[in-house]
């Protein structure tokens, strides 16, 4: 069976209303934090969209273990190590993938008809009723765990399942993975043209010549075209917001979450640069997760990932190997499920992205048009002087990035999207179904499917 209902009987504030205490109390006894920052941290939750004990934790006030040793004891529950005492595979059956991610949780022992779940939400537990899961006989315990904990099960019991999914998971009539059907046929239609082209070049080469030059200046005609034409609204309207730009943006009322997916292949030395470079953002770290997304066997990545010490708001996602397929839009698909945001946003390792950077993605997001389902961020080169070709590297993007690509956004066409440095809303995304595995240009893909 893939999937029993489960009831849980966690305890609960009313259920334990004698012994209840709140975290920020169980803290504060413990000598870890004061009252003044309690009261800081409470006051900065009003705005922030996180649990009282990220919070603590991203002012430096706690640790993360800290924490969860709190939340056992307000919870009365028990704590565990998944890593030293990992949940057998057996278990998945009484379990769904799907309910696993949704609610962050992973069945850890069956003792006859007791099971006991690992969350790192105790709090959260009451949502998981009969009604959700349908019906069942076992009596369902939580035990706590570490959340990073909680996801490197989930691979270990759902991964092969879960990469099956995040290759096949847009729709076939809008994926590339529907041309290897029609790959004989599509060989033989390519043959022949070859072939006709080359009975032409045989007996009318002048001619034949002719009409491909006049093709070529066609299509040459045709894409100077349209950057004139982009140039020239970038000219006429720049100074004019497109609809979706907000006149004045201001902070939103409450920051939302943000997970930002960072791919990794082969990695050597860029991880303490990334790293450097994404400690300077300005964001709330409470409400900031970076995934650092990496493939199964890519020691090398696995290695430097290892020798670096990852701030709280890191999380490392390993892809399992399903098949010869192993691309940057599959592994982005497969970790978009162990995403917590309700932004989601893409980057390159190489990337260093200004501080203040998801703040600006945030209040747009806040003040467009619920229909914009993406922003993408203008490209630049930081090494501009180094010499010659970075010069020339340089003013390709700038003319691409800040006149020909705003000035197709003012025309109305459809905007070829970046592969780096663009966020979503997720519901957006999850309604596109992610990115199509099986496109190597996954991210101009995305960019017409969301046209």
């Amino acid at each position: 069976m893939s999937n029993l209902g489960l009831e849980l009987k966690a305890p609960s504030p009313a259920r334990v209303r004698g012994r209840y205490r709140p975290l920020g109390r169980i803290l504060v006894d413990a000598g870890l934090i004061d009252q003044a920052d309690l009261v800081h941290a409470l006051e900065a939750q009003r705005d922030l969209d996180a649990p009282l004990g990220e919070i603590l934790v991203a002012q430096g006030l706690v640790s993360r273990s800290e924490v969860t040793k709190a939340l056992a004891l307000q919870h009365q529950i028990q704590q565990v190590d998944l890593d030293a005492d990992p949940p057998k595979p057996v278990l998945a059956r009484h379990l769904s993938a799907e309910a696993s991610l949704h609610h962050k949780i992973v069945p850890w022992r069956r003792m006859r008809q007791t099971l006991f779940v690992a969350t790192s939400r105790p709090d959260t537990l009451h949502t998981l009723t009969r009604d959700a899961f349908g019906t069942s006989d076992l009596d369902i315990v939580p035990v706590l765990a570490e959340p990073a904990q909680i996801n490197r099960q989930i691979t270990a019991l759902y991964g092969s399942e879960l990469a099956k999914r995040a290759a096949e998971r847009v729709p076939p009539h809008e994926s590339c993975r529907t041309w290897r059907v029609a790959g004989p046929r599509r060989r033989i239609w390519a043959a022949g043209a070859i072939f006709v082209a080359g009975m032409l070049f045989a007996l009318l080469p002048a001619v034949t010549f002719t009409a491909f030059v006049l093709w070529a200046l066609f299509c040459s005609t045709m894409i100077m075209t349209l950057r004139l034409s982009a140039f020239l609204a970038r000219c006429l309207w720049g100074n004019t917001p497109l609809p979706s730009d907000p006149a004045a943006p201001s902070p939103p009322t409450r920051w939302p979450k943000v997970s930002v997916l960072v791919p990794l292949l082969h990695e050597e030395e860029i991880a303490s640069a990334l790293i450097a470079a994404l400690s300077q953002l300005s964001y709330p770290k409470a409400l900031l997760q970076i995934l650092l997304v990496l493939e199964e066997g890519d020691q090398m990545t696995r290695d430097t990932i290892a020798r670096t010490e990852l701030p709280f708001w890191f999380d490392v996602i390993e892809v399992p190997q399903a098949g010869k397929l192993r691309t940057k839009p599959r592994a982005l698909n497969y970790a978009l499920e162990f995403c917590s945001g309700s932004i989601i946003g893409v980057w390159d390792a190489e990337d260093a992205p200004e501080a203040d950077q998801i703040n600006r993605v945030v209040q747009h997001f806040d003040q467009a048009h619920k229909n914009v389902a993406c922003v993408q961020g203008v490209l630049d080169f930081y090494n501009a002087r180094t010499n010659w070709i970075s010069r020339c590297f340089t003013l390709e993007y700038a003319t691409w990035w800040r006149v020909i690509l705003p000035g197709v956004a003012h025309l109305g066409l459809i905007i070829p999207l970046g592969g780096t440095t663009l966020f979503f809303r997720r519901a957006a995304l999850e309604k596109l179904r992610g990115w199509d595995a099986h496109n190597v240009t996954e991210d101009a893909d995305l960019g017409v499917r969301l046209a």
